[in-house]
């Protein structure tokens, strides 16, 4: 959807945890250049990311 030009903006929460490694979600599925339009901080350590694709 993002390739095709669909999605206005993406909202991603981040959650601060420390794991070590890890896999991709979606290894698959390439890149999309994003611009971090907001940043939203909550209390908790939480951080709410607002990106907008890339014109």
């Amino acid at each position: 959807m993002l390739r095709a030009g669909l999605v206005d903006e993406l909202r991603l929460m981040v959650n601060p945890v420390i794991l070590g490694g890890g896999l991709r979600l979606f290894a698959d599925a390439g890149t999309v250049p994003l611009d971090l339009i907001r940043v939203r901080p909550f209390e908790s350590g939480n951080v709410l990311l607002y990106y907008r694709p890339t014109p």
